[in-house]
């Protein structure tokens, strides 16, 4: 699996990010753990989750109360993808690059919320409804949510294999 399987760059970020931060075991991707690392001050509220850069690296985030503890997490770690890498008050931005920051926020939590890293230090069961339910149970996200990671891994291990396999190939063409 580890030998195919290729990284974006928004994922190899994450992963660098999380050992910055010494995070290691799916117990540590909590809202409580990030945010104090961070220093990002937590209010549960009454309103739709938002993060707000209060002042030059000084960060507040407002996590809806309303929500069931499991969505309250992935929604902070879309909220903090907002706050470390993009900028600006998305209200007077053009809709695409609205858009785009939230297809990568949305991409982030795949990649915050289930590391590779993580994943591929374990023994992932071959079965696609056991790797899904391991993920589920392991780093406590939703039954679609692990299975968009195992789809996506898998489809990486692919485009890795053909990658390997034309490359192979490729030579033997150059070699006649």
């Amino acid at each position: 699996m580890k030998t195919y399987y290729q990284m974006t760059a928004l994922e190899k970020w994450t992963e660098d990010f999380y050992e910055r931060l010494d995070i290691r075991e799916p117990s540590q991707i909590s809202i409580e753990h990030i945010s104090e690392r961070l220093n990002i001050w937590i209010h549960y509220l009454d309103v739709k989750s938002k993060g707000i850069e209060a002042s030059a690296g000084m960060y507040s985030m407002f996590i809806d109360n309303r929500l069931p503890a499991g969505l309250q997490r992935l929604d902070f770690l879309h909220e903090l993808c907002h706050l470390l890498r993009h900028s600006g008050n998305q209200s007077v931005m053009p809709e695409h690059y609205t858009q785009a920051q939230e297809d990568e926020a949305d991409r982030f939590i795949l990649y915050a919320a289930m590391p590779y890293s993580m994943i591929s230090r374990g023994t992932l069961p071959e079965l696609r409804c056991e790797a899904i339910n391991y993920i589920t149970a392991d780093f406590e996200v939703p039954q679609e949510l692990a299975m968009q990671r195992i789809d996506q891994i898998q489809r990486r291990i692919f485009q890795g294999q053909l990658l390997a396999v034309m490359g192979t190939q490729g030579e033997r063409v150059s070699m006649l």
